[in-house]
C-alpha cells in the first residue's frame, strides 16, 4: 500500500480516536469542574505511570522488529502478547496491595478501576500493532471508529447518570474492557497464527527489550507526572486546568503515533541503506516539523478563542498556559523527527540515557519555576527539557544519516514566531 495512502488511513483511525477521546475528556472536564476533574486526572495518571513497568516499550519494539521481518509478526505479538499480560497482573496485584494499604477505600477503588483500564488498554495496543506492521491500515481504521464511539458513549452515558469522579472511573473501566474483548476477537481473522508462547520465550523477550523499556517510560512521564507535581505544588483545581490544556496538547499529539506507525517501519526497512537511509530520514523529520509548526501554533493563535468555547469560564487560567503548550508541542515534535531516526537506526539506548538527562533538567528548573510561575513555570521546565533532547537527538542524527542543517535551521526560526503569544508571569511579561 503507498506511502500516502497508509499515513490517511491511520490519520483517519487516529482522528477517530482523538476526537471521541477529546469530546470525552471535554465533556468530563465541563462537567466535574476543574478539582473533580483534576482527581480524575491524578489518579489516571498514578495509573498510567504505575503501567509502565507492564508496557516496556512494545509498540515501537514491535514496529521495528516486524517491518525488518513481517513473516515474524504472528510470533514476535504472540511473545510480546504474554510478556505484557503477565506484568499487567503483577502490576495490579502490586499496586492494589499498596493502594488499598496506604489510601482510603475510596481512593484505593478509584486507582484500581483506573488502573485495571490502562492495563486493558495497553493489551489492545499490542494486538492492534498487528495491524500496522501487516500492512492493513483499512482493518485499523473500522475497528478504531467503532471502539472509540463505543468508548464514548459509554463514559459519557455514565457521566450524564451521575457526574462523580467514582462513576467516571467505572466507566473508564467497562469501556476498556469492552474494547480490548473486541480487539481479540477482530484481531484472530488478520492474525490466526497467534499462539500462546512458554515463559521462557517471555523471559527472553524482556531482555531484548529493556532499551525499549527505558526509552518509552521516561517519555511516557510527560503528561502524567506533571500531575503528581501540579498537585503537590498547587492542588488538584490546578492539575484539573493543566490536564484539560493536555487533553487538546495529547490529541494533536496523536499525529505523532500516525506518523511514527507509518515512517518507522519504512525506516527501519531501510536503515541497511545508506542513501535510502538518509532519503527516509529526511521524509521523517520535515513531516514532524510541519505538523508541530501547525498544530502548536493553532494553540498559541487561539488560546483566547479556544477555552471559552470548549472549557468555559471556570478554566479561563488555561488561556495563559495555552500559549506555551504550543510551544512545547513544536519542540517535541522536532525531538519526535530525531527519534524515529534514532530508533529506526537501532540507537535505543542512546535515546534512554538522553530521556533521563531530560527529566534531570526538567526536575532542576521546575523547583525554581513551578512556586514562581505556577502551571506556567511546569511547562517551562518540560520546554527546557525537550530543547535539550532536540539538540541531542540531532547532533546523533547527523552522525548516522548526514543529513543538511535545513531542517534545524528552519525549526530554530521557526520557533520564534511563538514568541509573541507567551506571557510570563513570574516577570511581569503579558
Amino acid at each position: 500500500m503507498s506511502l500516502a495512502k497508509n499515513i490517511a488511513l491511520m490519520g483517519t483511525s487516529t482522528v477517530m480516536r482523538l476526537g471521541f477521546g477529546m469530546i470525552t475528556f471535554v465533556v468530563m472536564a465541563r462537567v466535574l469542574g476543574p478539582a473533580a476533574f483534576g482527581e480524575v486526572m491524578l489518579w489516571l495518571s498514578v495509573a498510567t505511570l504505575s503501567s509502565l513497568i507492564a508496557n516496556f516499550g512494545h509498540t515501537p519494539y514491535l514496529l521495528k522488529e516486524i517491518g525488518g521481518a513481517p513473516t515474524r509478526a504472528a510470533s514476535l505479538i504472540a511473545e510480546v502478547l504474554v510478556v505484557r499480560a503477565a506484568l499487567s497482573v503483577a502490576v495490579f496485584a502490586c499496586a492494589a496491595l499498596i493502594a488499598y494499604g496506604f489510601f482510603d477505600m475510596r481512593t484505593a477503588v478509584l486507582l484500581s478501576l483506573l488502573l485495571a483500564a490502562v492495563l486493558a488498554d495497553g493489551l489492545s495496543e499490542v494486538l492492534i500493532v498487528g495491524f500496522r506492521a501487516t500492512d492493513n491500515f483499512a482493518a485499523e481504521t473500522r475497528l478504531a471508529t467503532l471502539i472509540a464511539g463505543l468508548q464514548f458513549l459509554v463514559v459519557v452515558a455514565a457521566l450524564w447518570v451521575e457526574p462523580t469522579p467514582m462513576i467516571a472511573a467505572t466507566a473508564f473501566f467497562f469501556s476498556r474492557w469492552l474494547a480490548l474483548l473486541i480487539v481479540c476477537v477482530v484481531q484472530r481473522k488478520y492474525l490466526p497464527a497467534v499462539r500462546v508462547v512458554s515463559i521462557t520465550q517471555a523471559l527472553a523477550k524482556l531482555k531484548t527489550t529493556i532499551s525499549y523499556a527505558t526509552d518509552f517510560a521516561l517519555q511516557s512521564l510527560f503528561g502524567q507526572v506533571d500531575s503528581v507535581v501540579l498537585n503537590t505544588f498547587l492542588g488538584t483545581a490546578a492539575v484539573g486546568v493543566f490536564q484539560a490544556g493536555m487533553r487538546l496538547f495529547t490529541g494533536g499529539a496523536q499525529a505523532a503515533s500516525v506518523l511514527a506507525n507509518v515512517f518507522l517501519p519504512r525506516a527501519a526497512a531501510a536503515a541497511s541503506d545508506k542513501q535510502r537511509f538518509r532519503s527516509e530520514s529526511i521524509r521523517v523529520q520535515w513531516a514532524f516539523v510541519g505538523v508541530g509548526l501547525m498544530f502548536g501554533m493553532v494553540l498559541a493563535v487561539g488560546s483566547d478563542l479556544i477555552v471559552p468555547i470548549v472549557y468555559g469560564a471556570q478554566y479561563a487560567d488555561l488561556q495563559n498556559v495555552l500559549p506555551w503548550l504550543g510551544l512545547l508541542f513544536f519542540v517535541r515534535f522536532f525531538a519526535a523527527s530525531w527519534g524515529v531516526v534514532l530508533t529506526s537506526a537501532g540507537a535505543q539506548a542512546f535515546r534512554a540515557w538522553m530521556n533521563v538527562v531530560q527529566w534531570l533538567i526538567v526536575i532542576a528548573v521546575a523547583l525554581w519555576s513551578v512556586p514562581e510561575m505556577g502551571v506556567v513555570g511546569w511547562v517551562c521546565a518540560l520546554i527546557a527539557g525537550n530543547l535539550f533532547l532536540s539538540i541531542a537527538y540531532t547532533v546523533r542524527g547527523f552522525a548516522l544519516t548526514s543529513v543538511g542543517v535545513a531542517q534545524p535551521a528552519a525549526a530554530s526560526a521557526a520557533a520564534l514566531m511563538f514568541y509573541p503569544f507567551l506571557q510570563i508571569p513570574a516577570f511581569g511579561l503579558k
